[in-house]
């Protein structure tokens, strides 16, 4: 199943994107990860903006039968790109990358800020998880999509509506 999540903030769209692109928030949304933090940049080019995460996450909840290919943490470089979505709204292309023993584990999502009805913004990710890795591949690619959708998501959330309220 790929990542589909959905959720509103009180904010509207340029809110929630400041806090998203803002390198604190995303120092941030690390410590809630428990991950060790190599650098963090946020640049705007015009009207878009680019987030850049590369960090040490730990490897702590990942299933039994994975655990034993992985160290205590990975590598874990995360790149977001957001541009004006023409509607009052925003659009990230998102590009998370891990190397675990040599092999490559990437999520790519869209990620969508839009004005809800009544206020507020609707955000919304869809995405897919690809392991580099034979006969376990398929395996490895839910274990990551589980591990982005009730994990890495659901502690960003949490940091982004501490930060909004």
């Amino acid at each position: 199943m790929p990542i589909d999540a959905t959720t509103t903030y009180a904010a509207d769209p340029d809110r929630v994107l400041a806090v998203l692109t803002d390198e604190t928030f995303l120092r941030e949304v690390a410590q809630a990860l428990e991950a060790q933090v190599q650098e963090v940049s946020s640049a705007k080019d015009g009207s878009d903006t680019r987030t850049t995460t590369r960090l040490s996450a730990p490897t702590t909840g990942i299933p039994p039968v994975f655990a034993r290919f992985v160290g205590k943490t990975v590598p874990v470089s995360q790149v977001t790109t957001w541009t004006p979505d023409g509607d009052g709204g925003w659009r990230g292309s998102l590009d998370l990358r891990a190397e675990i023993m040599g092999r490559e584990a990437r999520v790519t999502c869209d990620r969508r800020l839009v004005p809800a009805p009544g206020g507020g913004t609707r955000a919304t990710v869809t995405g897919d998880a690809k392991v580099d890795a034979p006969f376990i591949g398929k395996q490895a690619e839910a274990a990551v999509r589980d591990l982005v959708s009730q994990v890495v998501l659901r502690r960003e959330h949490e940091v982004l509506e501490r930060r909004l309220a």
